[in-house]
């Protein structure tokens, strides 16, 4: 199976859990020899390049390593601004490397204010006057809601104006994005080393802000084998985009059916077909009740059907012999969308999947209905789960599913045997082998219902040429999302979007694909010496390809 660890060098793509992130820093120091005091520096000096250039900044600090690093970069921007500093406990009280810093920053002559002295009605009133505010109250491995004075300061810090937070904002779980109770609402997040889980879920996907990643000079041989999730960029998924070489016909360009569609749901099955058909299926069928074959008709007319027999409305059981038989003349079969959760549809999924061993991408309503089958689908099978989906899944509240992103999406592709894509923002991707990756692509925009159906063809599309099922999800997810986020980035507004719309945005989302991978292996200019626009021509065969 595909693995897009052997494209991506930028280590910086990794995300690592807390406790992965505590056991790079050890050995960081005790095999490698770097100071801890040496990434201090770094990372305050990283912490001070994010604020922009203001007349005031305030320095939220707290008592460990995190305040440390907000001294470090309170003595760096003296340079360059007026800085003021909050402490949440006396200076006596810090420790190690967070001492050092305070008598570095002490030498520079910058108020430092701690409880016993002013107390926190100064801190309020600065932190609403001051231009930037940092909160550099608690680190990475903190738990819980914070407490005491710090507490009090996260309560200051909602009158700032805007805010940058020094590794992660304050009162968020680093490893689930959960805020136990108040928490710091950052406008910029400055992420230390690696990424971490809190950047993608939960509280703490909106708390971060905008975000980045600072190098502390990590040894790359420390970095290689860190974590076990993975940010998706172009580089990644650029095996998984179609290509068609100049003897390509319809049925070498992948062949997919699509069984969705109901009386009650009938659109399903036009947006599903839309969605493999604008991903470069060179051959998208259409198999339901006759209700949603009408619709396809007149909005897909290059879709050929198959009319199913139906049970008041729905897809009957004995439908599966006819759309088995449509099976073994296709590549990938997209099944779910617009079914309904009926009893003749449950039937019809039992004897279906009992019919042969085949490509599968399940979603909608034959996710809801799987658990309760006794046979599942044979062959390479994708789920493209929400939250409310996975839960059913794991038989389990949609909200823990929210809760523990990462460990959902792993459990169900653990127990179901697949490759999972639970959606969401972030989108997450997961084998049963554990391997687990992040899409950085798609925005609200897909918040609409029809945008899944479309998701669903699009990843049938790609595995119907690729024939890899974690090649297609994570290609499939990034390139629907990246979709969304051209016609954000185009037309400025996110609502009012239709999941179709969607769909037909695919195609210039492959462009800008193109561009990227462009820009990563030429460098991103096209002109000859003589400034000839047309200097280099990429041909569609010349993406990367597994054959």
């Amino acid at each position: 199976m595909w693995r897009p660890n052997s494209l991506l060098e930028e280590i910086g793509m990794r995300v690592v859990t807390a406790a992965e992130m505590r056991e790079i820093d050890r050995r960081a120091s005790e095999e490698f020899g770097i100071p801890s005091l040496q990434l201090m520096e770094r990372a305050g000096a990283a912490l001070a390049e994010a604020v922009p250039e203001v007349e005031t900044v305030v320095v939220f600090c707290g008592p460990g390593n995190n305040g440390g690093d907000g001294l470090c970069a309170a003595r760096i921007l003296s340079e360059r601004c007026e800085v003021e500093v909050f402490l949440t406990v006396d200076p006596s009280q810090l420790k190690g490397d967070a001492q050092t810093q305070f008598r570095s920053l002490a030498e520079k002559r910058v108020p430092i204010h701690c409880p016993k002295d002013s107390g926190y009605r100064r801190a309020r009133e600065r932190a609403a006057e001051c231009d930037v505010l940092i909160d550099a109250l608690l680190g990475f491995g903190a738990r819980g809601e914070p407490q005491g004075e710090i507490a009090r300061l996260v309560d200051a810090a909602h009158d700032a104006a805007h805010i940058v937070a020094a590794d992660i904002p304050t009162g968020i779980d680093c490893d689930t994005g959960v805020a136990s109770g108040d928490y710091i609402l950052a406008d910029q997040t400055v992420t230390f080393g690696l990424a971490k889980p809190f950047l993608f879920a939960n509280e703490g996907l909106e708390a971060s802000g905008q975000w980045q990643v600072a190098d502390l000079g990590y040894p790359d041989e420390l970095l290689e084998s860190a974590g076990s999730a993975e940010i998706l960029d172009v580089l990644a998924i650029a095996q998984g985009m179609p290509y068609r070489r100049p003897t390509a016909h319809k049925r070498t360009s992948g062949v997919v059916l699509v069984v969705a569609g109901s009386d009650s749901f009938p659109g399903a099955l036009s947006l599903t077909c839309r969605g493999a058909a604008r991903a470069g299926a060179g051959l998208v069928l259409g198999a339901s009740v006759p209700s949603a074959l009408d619709g396809l008709r007149v909005t897909l007319p290059e879709c050929p059907h198959v009319i199913l027999p139906e049970d008041g409305g729905w897809i009957a059981e004995a439908a599966a012999e006819v759309v088995a038989q449509a099976a073994d003349r296709v590549d990938t079969v997209v099944i779910g969308p617009g079914l309904g959760r009926t009893a003749p549809v449950r039937a019809f999924l039992a004897r279906l999947f009992e019919l042969g061993e085949r490509q599968w991408v399940l979603d909608a309503d034959a996710l809801y209905l799987l658990p309760e089958l006794e046979s599942r689908p044979r062959g390479s099978v994708v789920l493209t789960p929400h939250h409310g989906e996975a839960g059913r899944l794991l038989d389990r509240p949609w909200e823990e599913v929210a809760m523990q992103r990462f460990e959902s999406v792993r459990e169900i592709a653990e127990q179901y045997d697949a490759v999972c894509v639970l959606k969401g923002p972030y989108s997450l991707i997961a084998t049963k082998d554990s391997d687990l990756y992040v899409n950085p692509t798609g925005n609200s925009l897909l918040a609409t219902g029809g945008t899944g159906d479309v998701l669903a063809g699009v990843i049938g599309a790609i595995v119907s040429v690729k024939g890899d099922p974690l090649l297609a999800a994570c290609t499939g997810a990034y390139w629907h999302g990246l979709a969304a986020d051209q016609i954000l980035e185009e037309e400025g507004v996110g609502v009012g979007w239709l999941a179709s719309e969607v769909a037909d945005a695919l195609p210039s989302a492959y462009a800008a694909i193109r561009r990227g991978l462009f820009d990563e292996f030429v460098g991103g200019d096209d002109t000859d010496e003589e400034g000839d626009d047309d200097a280099f021509e990429w041909d569609d065969a010349d993406f990367p390809s597994r054959s």
